[in-house]
């Protein structure tokens, strides 16, 4: 019990650490030359590819997943101000020139571009690129026949205004934030012309099943259905972390009551 009284005294000094960091930045000063400077698209050396999109006091990725992040020049360093506060070295910056140090200490090479179409590179995409991730509103619907009973189970995935963020790290070392969108199901089982059961699931619903930081990182991005027998009617629930192999299943379960039980991996 000491232990973990202790854990969680140390967790809360880290969190009010890192929210003191941003607060902290958010109220210091940064350099106005430094950041009028870097105004403009720039490109990597390496690739010869567009990389930064400098407006204001917002920083644009290439990526087109990439969320728009607001960011500080102060002293020798880049700081990113986004769900993560991100922070690089300046190695050099002048007119046409801006060299930063990653978080892997790979040096950036970046120069200002010379063509208006490099510009196009940073145009917001209509549909976000979400691989894996189902971000539309999709119905599914099973009929199977158990014990002589006719059940029928629908399945009704509504994308919602609920974001998740996820910093990615490139091979470089550089943190770029993409924001992708949770969803909501909604389930619903007929016993027959009954209903049996019908109520919308999100993931607070499997707090108790997840640690906290994956839950927050992850999608609730399926459910299927796998089988009727005598403990019920059976789904299975799909979290995934966008951009990542991980994925987490839970299976639900619809008792003949109509009580809903957790079964999680």
């Amino acid at each position: 019990m000491i232990r973990f009284v202790k854990y969680i005294l140390l967790l809360c000094l880290v969190m009010f650490a890192a929210c003191q960091r941003g607060t902290r930045l958010q109220r210091m000063s940064d350099d106005k030359v430094a950041k009028e400077l870097l105004q403009g698209v720039w490109v990597n050396d390496s690739t010869d590819m567009p990389f930064l999109l400098v407006e204001g006091d917002t920083l644009y990725y290439a990526d087109p997943n990439a969320v728009p992040v607001f960011f500080k020049i102060i002293r020798d360093s880049i700081y990113l101000l986004g769900d993560d506060t991100l922070s690089y070295k300046i190695a050099r910056q002048g007119e046409n020139t801006f060299w930063m140090n990653t978080a892997t200490d790979v040096l950036i090479k970046l120069h200002r571009s010379e063509f208006e179409e490099d510009q196009l590179a940073f145009t917001p995409q209509t549909e976000p690129v979400t691989p894996s991730i189902i971000q539309e509103y999709v119905e599914k619907d099973s009929v199977i026949v158990y014990d002589e009973v006719r059940y029928r189970g629908y399945v009704f995935i509504n994308p919602t205004h609920y974001k998740v963020v996820r910093t990615i790290y490139d091979d470089n070392g550089i943190g770029v934030e993409s924001v992708y969108y949770d969803n909501i199901i909604h389930i619903c089982v007929y016993r027959g012309a009954d209903e049996l059961y019908g109520r919308d699931i999100d993931k607070k619903l499997f707090s108790d099943y997840v640690d906290a930081d994956e839950l927050a990182a992850s999608i609730l991005s399926d459910m299927d259905f796998t089988a009727v027998d005598a403990d019920g009617y059976h789904y299975r629930a799909i979290l995934t972390v966008p951009e990542s192999a991980a994925s987490r299943y839970i299976d639900l379960i619809i008792s003949p009551q109509g009580v809903l039980q957790i079964q999680a991996e």
